[in-house]
């Protein structure tokens, strides 16, 4: 059983679809079926069910691919660990985040670490939600700072510290009808063809709107902070955006408006997987909670 091989059949696994996983390990797609056969008999299991025009994994596939992640995880961490310390770093640092609401934060953090001199060789991921999570349980992250879900409450793998609550407030473009005024209630807001992220609690704030009695009219979903602000700035919709988002010097195009009587709040965590940190890593741990809050002489907040 080879590395590459476990890659294949994560990406197949991810996929459920040979064609699309093959494009995404650059190899044809015949090689693609022959390595996942050759890895199904090398074990002795049917991984995956295979009909006419479908792809499902057997619950021992299901099994397997938990540990497969596991196991390429922790060789892509191990060659990260041996290049870092060939390069002169005692430890690797690998933060995953969601959004451009933590980067400024993540550049005073880092130069913050930098000047203390820390042996650390840090490594940034932004990446979707759902795989940021996906990317801590396998241990291919350290920690991730994201919004809080109230799902995470199921996730018995997973911990996690408040770091900040931010009330939210709606960006219009600087010519939008709601731009000059000082604050809107959710029943202006309802009237707006609304830009949202496409995230894993999207439903979670669809019922807490709904149980207030508010529905918000959706105008699309965006996968990337970049296309939402687009969409806002050359006024094709509005967007709900937390305040530490609000930052007219980042985003001269925009007026940010708060909303008086929005029933939610988004607070953003830092996570990380239960057992999963070592002494070094605890203590950074606990490092990165008080310059994310911005304590001692680190990092300015909004």
């Amino acid at each position: 059983m080879e590395i590459r091989q476990l890659k294949y059949f994560i990406s197949a696994a991810t996929h459920l679809n040979f064609t699309r996983a093959a494009r995404e390990c650059f190899i044809v797609q015949t090689a693609m079926t022959q390595q996942i056969a050759n890895l199904e008999n090398e074990i002795g299991v049917r991984l995956f069910e295979r009909g006419y025009r479908s792809l499902t994994l057997t619950p021992a596939g299901e099994v397997f691919l938990q540990d497969a992640r596991e196991i390429v995880a922790q060789a892509q961490a191990a060659g990260e660990r041996v290049k870092s310390f060939e390069e002169g770093y005692a430890n690797l640092l690998r933060i995953g985040y969601h959004g451009e609401m933590v980067k400024e934060d993540l550049v005073g953090l880092l130069r913050q670490l930098r000047l203390e001199g820390a042996k650390w060789k840090p490594l940034l991921y932004q990446k979707p939600q759902t795989e940021l999570l996906d990317s801590l349980r396998d241990g291919v992250l350290d920690f991730i700072i994201t919004l809080y879900g109230a799902y995470f409450e199921a996730e018995d793998w997973l911990e996690w510290e408040l770091l900040e609550e931010d009330r939210l407030m709606l960006a219009v473009a600087k010519d939008h009808p709601l731009a000059l005024r000082e604050s809107v209630t959710m029943a202006e807001v309802e009237e707006q063809p609304l830009v949202n992220f496409d995230e894993k609690n999207n439903e979670e704030r669809t019922i807490e709107l709904a149980r207030s009695g508010r529905h918000p009219r959706e105008y699309c979903r965006v996968e990337d902070h970049t296309s939402g602000e687009i969409l806002v700035r050359s006024g094709w919709g509005s967007a709900i955006w937390v305040s530490r988002l609000c930052r007219p010097e980042l985003y001269p195009e925009l007026a940010f408006v708060p909303i008086t009587d929005h029933p939610g709040r988004e607070r953003l965590v830092l996570a990380w997987r239960k057992g999963g940190l070592d002494p070094d890593r605890l203590a950074m741990k606990d490092r990165l909670s008080v310059l994310l809050r911005g304590g001692e002489q680190g990092i300015v907040k909004k």
